[in-house]
């Protein structure tokens, strides 16, 4: 009886003739046909596929065409067998979980925000109890429900109270989170709370940097965040309606993240996504606009990154967003030793002397007193050269003297000692001229300095600058977030123009255009038509949505309408003004910081936010810790299976001279070990999906490769497979001494890519998956 294979082979040399080869693999539950050829009627390869899989109907059957000599098919058609349904294990009595336990100390915005979060970031799959303290029993509830979020009634006392905080179960506690507007509240109730718990952990509502970087030594497992901080760039990089969509120094690293819309005329037309990749550049999202098939499509729920094809060609219309280093903003080379630096410095002698000279040269008062002093100098010691060698009796120290004396117009005390001492007419007239010129010289130098400080005076009561014409941002209100918005358009280097209404803050930025008075009343003043965008970030929601309707109102004639960035607190009004002002961003800041201060309380340590796609994008930095989510695998595995972004990476171990091994946008193949650190951007499903250990599911790829060109290559090809798979390298050493052979591996998608990629230069190479 003919076997299998024997079977197939007649049946594709009628099928297919001469002029295509096959590969066919049988494998417990698979069999797979591999066909190599340059035309193909793919429509009757199909039929005869499904007409074949009719009479064999064990398991998977795929069916797949490839050019001669790619390692991976352009087409391909499987039909399977249903999988049983896997049975589901259930927890015995008494091996339910125990929740973890979350205290919320203070149910303002901030708070409120918070317990909304820490649920989300929970989901189904995490059991939490959340209990809420606050002091006053008449709560405003901001959120709809927000009751039901809790696991128990909320408990009405003072935090800062033994007896409070035994009652919430802080002896229990996971994390406590002290949220209230009373900063001093908030720290007294995180040392409170040690004190009682010496395991909870501590996140707590400060802005007192130093006073937090005490406290976090002395305490341990204590975070600080500060809440008008966090939400700023968000608001900042909304205004400037451009390509950057966040922008972060970490290690003295800066960071940008880009978007750009492919054109017609773009060089980014027909090249594939994987080409992106750069050291300095990542790719993270792709929003694209045709659907494209493709063998590596991620079979994972659609997320913010990781979600696209490494095989796919850029269209018109597609929108990249990438991750970029910019800059270096503070050197991570370690100090020079003492001698190399004063050699250093000596060989910069010659510049900074020049350096200088330019610069006194460069205003006229500077070059009249550096000419003054180095004239005065030598009146000086000629003086005291000529009273040390003409009057008798006088020692170096009173030549010295008096030659000081005559040079601050001291004649008369000078010769007024000397009455009864010989001294010749002609050096009275020389001490006389000295006098005279250094009088002079005091009197013109007296004069400059009264020029500068009426000038100076001048200056300070001058006007602020003009406003710009055009394309500039408008920030309404200079509270803590608004001037946090400032500072950062600053540094990309943005036209602004303040619009407040408080006296107070019109002595900030006094650099910059500023109006003062009522803001509905000055907003047409400042230039609206020509505008960029208008920043509101006063504390008064409904006058934020004044503002934002009248700007609207008055720009409605524009070819684009100007861009809003409203600042709101009630999320219900966020989502209307959405509708009710379309193009319109309104960011509220309470919720945008609350989702930090929810991963900060399962344990992360949070450098910031940002939004993509009115999504928020959390700074993570991680310390692999042992037995963690993240020990043991490679960096790679990290970015796809729990949908983030690694931006950094530090091994904890140290090289020969102490220096560190880092990287920035580190490879996918770098393996963590205990005690590496990790900052990775990420959402907060990301954050669950790693408290959780929650990765998505790899798929089933089947590799065949063929004789290697060399016996170098052989050794290369383990080495790969070890290195992009993270296969055991005894499993990858005994399976090239096999070859030709073919493995099953459980890899992602951009894994398989990369694999076949690399391989296929050293040796033939077929990779498929099998489900």
């Amino acid at each position: 009886m003919a076997s299998l294979e024997e079977v197939i082979d007649r049946q594709l040399h009628q099928l297919l003739g001469r002029g295509a080869t096959w590969f066919i693999d049988v494998g417990d539950r698979h069999l797979s046909i591999w066909i190599e050829a340059t035309n193909l009627d793919l429509n009757r390869l199909a039929n005869w596929g499904k007409a074949f899989w009719q009479q064999w109907q064990r398991g998977t059957f795929l069916l797949l065409a490839a050019e001669p000599h790619q390692p991976f098919p352009y087409w391909w058609q499987s039909w399977s067998v249903a999988a049983p349904t896997p049975s589901v294990t259930r927890l015995g009595e008494g091996e339910t979980p125990v929740p973890d336990r979350f205290i919320v100390c203070g149910l303002g915005s901030l708070g409120q925000f918070c317990i909304q979060s820490l649920r989300r970031f929970a989901g189904e799959h995490l059991s939490i109890e959340i209990c809420a303290i606050e002091r006053r029993a008449n709560i405003e509830w901001e959120i709809p429900q927000l009751t039901e979020l809790l696991s128990e009634p909320v408990i009405v006392g003072d935090c800062r109270q033994e007896s409070v905080l035994k009652a919430a179960g802080i002896d229990r506690c996971r994390t406590l989170l002290a949220v209230t507007s009373d900063e001093a509240t908030n720290i007294a109730t995180a040392i409170v709370a040690r004190r009682l718990n010496p395991q909870v952990h501590l996140v707590v509502r400060s802005s007192r940097d130093n006073l937090n970087a005490l406290l976090e030594k002395k305490l341990g497992s204590f975070v600080a965040l500060n809440p008008t901080e966090l939400p700023a760039p968000a608001f900042a990089l909304a205004a400037l309606e451009e390509n950057i969509l966040a922008a972060f120094t970490i290690e003295g690293q800066q960071f940008r993240v880009f978007q750009q819309p492919v054109t017609a005329d773009s060089p980014l037309v027909g090249t594939p996504a994987h080409r992106w990749q750069r050291r300095h550049q990542r790719l993270i999202s792709i929003r694209s606009c045709h659907s494209q098939s493709s063998l590596f499509q991620p079979t994972r729920p659609y997320r913010l990154f990781n979600h696209w094809p490494p095989d796919l060609l850029f269209e018109v219309g597609d929108r990249p967003i990438w991750i970029e280093r910019v800059e270096v903003v503070k050197s991570l080379v370690p100090d020079p030793h003492p001698i190399q630096r004063l050699i250093q410095q000596g060989r910069q002698l010659p510049e900074q002397a020049e350096q200088f000279w330019q610069w006194i040269h460069s205003d006229r008062s500077r070059e009249l007193i550096f000419n003054g002093l180095w004239i005065g100098s030598g009146l000086w010691l000629l003086t005291a050269l000529l009273l040390r060698y003409n009057v008798p009796n006088l020692n170096w120290q009173k030549a010295f003297a008096a030659g000081f004396i005559l040079l601050l117009g001291g004649f008369g005390d000078v010769f007024g000692g000397l009455e009864n001492d010989p001294v010749p007419p002609w050096l009275l007239v020389v001490c006389i001229l000295v006098a005279i010129v250094s009088l002079l010289f005091i009197v013109g130098v007296l004069g400059l300095l009264a020029e500068k400080l009426l000038q100076a005076r001048f200056e300070f009561l001058k006007k602020r600058p003009p406003l710009p014409t055009a394309d500039h941002v408008i920030v309404v209100g200079l509270d803590r977030i608004g001037q946090q918005v400032v500072q950062l358009l600053r540094t990309f280097r943005q036209p602004l123009v303040l619009l407040v209404d408080n006296p107070e803050q019109a002595q900030l930025f006094e650099d910059l255009p500023m109006l003062l008075g009522n803001i509905p009343e000055k907003l047409p003043q400042a230039q609206l038509d020509t505008a960029k965008s208008v920043v509101l970030t006063t504390g008064d929601e409904m006058l934020n949505l004044e503002v934002a309707l009248i700007a609207r109102q008055a720009t409605e004639q524009r070819e684009s309408p100007i861009g809003l960035v409203i600042g709101i607190y009630d999320p219900i009004l966020t989502e209307d003004l959405r509708d009710l002002l379309p193009r319109a961003r309104p960011l509220c800041a309470y919720a945008l910081a609350a989702e930090a201060f929810a991963g900060a309380a399962f344990g992360e340590t949070m450098l910031g936010l940002f939004q993509i796609d009115q999504q928020t994008v959390l700074i993570a930095d991680y310390t692999v810790t042992a037995g963690d989510t993240l020990e043991g695998k490679l960096i790679g595995e990290v970015a796809y299976g729990y949908a983030v972004i690694p931006v950094f990476y530090r091994r904890h171990e140290q090289f020969l001279g102490g220096e560190t091994s880092h990287q920035f946008l580190p490879s996918d193949t770098l393996q963590l070990t205990v005690g590496d650190r990790l900052v990775v951007l990420a959402t907060i499903d990301g954050l669950r999906r790693i408290e959780q250990g929650k990765m998505a599911p790899r798929r089933l790829w089947r590799l065949w490769v063929g004789p290697p060109r060399n016996a170098e290559a052989a050794l290369e090809i383990g080495n790969l497979i070890t290195k992009i798979t993270g296969l055991p390298l005894g499993r990858s050493r005994a399976f090239i001494q096999q070859l030709p052979a073919a493995t099953t591996l459980e890899i992602y998608e951009p894994q398989a890519f990369r694999l076949s990629q690399q391989l296929q230069a050293l040796a033939p190479v077929r990779l498929f998956p099998l489900t």
